[in-house]
């Protein structure tokens, strides 16, 4: 009889997951939704690179076997499921981003894609780039993806959303400069949070180098990565090992150490793609917190030029703090990525040395710039103004002397510091001026500078659009010498928030990085707004004993719900009531299933 009785209940258990999956086909098909044939695929055994008529991404994801990295990565425990579902990621954004060749500008409505080698790339102005980054806020909160579940993190943050937006005024904080911000109230509430409530997890899986190696990178122009990685592991305050508790999820690892371990004397950008693909498979595969948001409460940080490209691909929908800002080129989306400072530390046990410059009456002057001639922009500097004038101090390289004191003294004796982009449109030379109180001039186009959610970046440094280097003189004469006297006032107030310190201080440079990854969060959180229409009481209907069989084809279509809610996301010309109306169904469908114990 009991056998029986479970014969029956394995038949109804059988019969009621087939029409879920009959069900979603039916309603891709009566929606015309273009990847229709997901779930058909998802519960195929086919292996990954046997089909699709050996597409290029295959021979693409089996090269990687052939590199020189850890070997335990990301290979234990890994199921055949997710292998698939690696393909299938992989196959969706072959046909977007590896054959593409349109550049992608920022998520603005009338702005068009830009073909690089046909027409010029728009220059955005600052001005413009605050309203990208409003219109993009607003954007996300109207239109982000929905999490498949709710949690009770995300009603903290919801929370804490409405009290930043509802700041009332406050600058009694003598710590902080209203002059070098946007809304000091409102930053100020946004911190006080931050410091009450946020919890971070830090995903343990990884192997050194690449992942959770700190101190080797605490050196040099990609210091930023070593040093904030150091300080969010270390935090007693922010760090929880309760991933239920998180508010974000920290992917603790370095650009500059992935480049070096995998592709030290390559410059193609795509071949460590593969590296971080399987790790995202790998987390998504042991933990659910990837799939409930779709990465959109992850984040890491990646100050290496080829940060912004090797993390699109799999891990665009995270939080990603960059020093490549470009807003037109990079991928970097202003609103939902946010700039990392590029930070040069040459004494990492006393970041501080030589600290801060001479007062404006002796500084002579006028302008100063010495480096390497990286890119298009730096030898164009120097054609114009290189032994050109005196007051233009513009070197390709100076005498080299021990501390690089030669170039010290110059950026701590000129009124202005020209911050030219070399390869990409971030220098180290943004926040060196800054630590030498020199006003910092950046000619970069398109670069979003460390900090634009909050700082006021036109109160103390000038920008000069590129194609205006032969004016470059008669711009910062034009100056008048009150305002370059409280720019320079103002150089010294922002000083404090681009600082590395061994242990970590209120408003340093660790704790503004980490708020502009907040700040982001809570902007873009979504509110369920009725969309839940389930309870776990409710879900738990079917109390299923562990069955492999049926869990290898749930593990596999709940795979297919979380790709295809995030092809949804993405696509902007979707019709918002059938955005709605699918992304309502697949997060009730899914929501019953994970629940469902095994």
């Amino acid at each position: 009889m009991g056998h029986g009785l479970q014969h029956v209940l394995g038949i109804h258990r059988l019969v009621y997951y087939g029409g879920v999956v009959f069900a979603v086909i039916i309603m891709l098909q009566y929606f015309e939704f273009p990847y229709g044939d997901v779930i058909s695929s998802l519960f195929s055994d086919t292996k990954s690179g046997a089909n699709n008529n050996g597409s290029n991404y295959s021979t693409d994801y089996n090269a990687t076997t052939a590199l020189t990295a850890p070997q335990n990565l990301l290979h234990s425990n890994k199921s055949k499921t997710y292998k698939n579902a690696s393909y299938l990621i992989g196959s969706f954004m072959k046909n977007e981003s590896l054959t593409g060749h349109v550049l992608p500008l920022a998520n603005v409505s009338g702005m068009t894609e830009v073909y690089p080698k046909k027409q010029r790339v728009k220059v955005v102005s600052i001005s413009e780039m605050r309203d990208i980054l409003v219109h993009n806020r607003n954007r996300a909160s109207s239109h982000s993806m929905k999490p498949l579940w709710t949690s009770s993190t995300d009603q903290e943050l919801l929370n804490a959303k409405q009290q930043i937006e509802n700041a009332s005024f406050n600058d009694d904080d003598h710590n902080l400069y209203p002059s070098v911000f946007r809304n000091i109230s409102l930053f100020r509430r946004s911190y006080e949070l931050m410091e009450k409530t946020l919890k971070v997890y830090i995903y343990k899986e990884g192997e050194k180098p690449i992942f959770h190696q700190p101190e080797a990178v605490m050196k040099g122009i990609y210091a930023s990565e070593g040093w904030f990685m150091m300080h969010m592991k270390s935090s007693k305050q922010f760090i929880t090992k309760k991933p239920k508790q998180a508010h974000l999820f920290y992917i603790p690892y370095s650009s500059k150490l992935l480049k070096a371990t995998l592709s030290p004397n390559s410059y193609d950008r795509e071949s460590v793609v593969p590296y971080l693909k399987n790790y995202i498979d790998l987390i998504s595969a042991r933990y659910s917190f990837w799939n409930r948001t779709g990465g959109a409460d992850h984040f890491l940080v990646a100050c290496h030029d080829w940060g912004a490209d090797e993390t699109r691909k799999f891990m665009g929908t995270c939080i990603r703090g960059l020093c490549n800002t470009d807003i037109q080129k990079s991928g970097f989306e202003l609103g939902k990525d946010v700039s990392l400072p590029e930070t040069i530390i040459r004494y990492p046990q006393n970041p501080l040395k030589n600290l801060g410059g001479k007062p404006p009456s002796k500084r002579p002057v006028l302008a100063f710039f010495a480096g390497k001639m990286h890119g298009y922009l730096r030898p164009m500097l120097l054609r114009h103004w290189e032994n050109k004038d005196p007051d233009m101090k513009i070197f390709n390289k100076l005498l080299k002397v021990k501390d690089d004191k030669n170039y010290i003294n110059f950026m701590k004796s000129s009124k202005f510091c020209i911050c030219a982009k070399g390869s990409e449109v971030n220098s180290p030379r943004v926040v060196e001026a800054i630590f030498y109180e020199c006003v910092p001039v950046i000619i970069s186009d398109n670069f979003v500078p460390p900090f634009f959610e909050v700082l006021d970046w036109e109160s103390f440094a000038v920008f000069v659009p590129e194609k205006d280097i032969p004016d470059l003189k008669n711009i910062l004469l034009s100056i008048p010498k009150r305002r370059y006297l409280q720019m320079y006032q103002r150089v010294k107030e922002v000083q404090q928030h681009f600082l590395w310190h061994v242990k970590p201080v209120k408003y340093d440079i660790f704790h503004m990085i980490l708020h502009s990854i907040w700040y982001t969060r809570v902007a873009r959180v979504k509110s369920k707004d009725g969309w839940e229409v389930t309870s776990a009481s409710n879900t738990r209907m079917l109390s299923i004993d562990h069955q492999p069989h049926l869990e290898t084809g749930v593990h596999k279509f709940l795979c297919g719900l979380n790709l295809i809610q995030t092809k949804l996301h993405s696509n902007s010309t979707c019709d918002q009531h059938l955005f709605d109306q699918i992304q309502y169904y697949l997060g009730y469908i899914h929501g019953v299933i994970t629940e469902v114990q095994f």
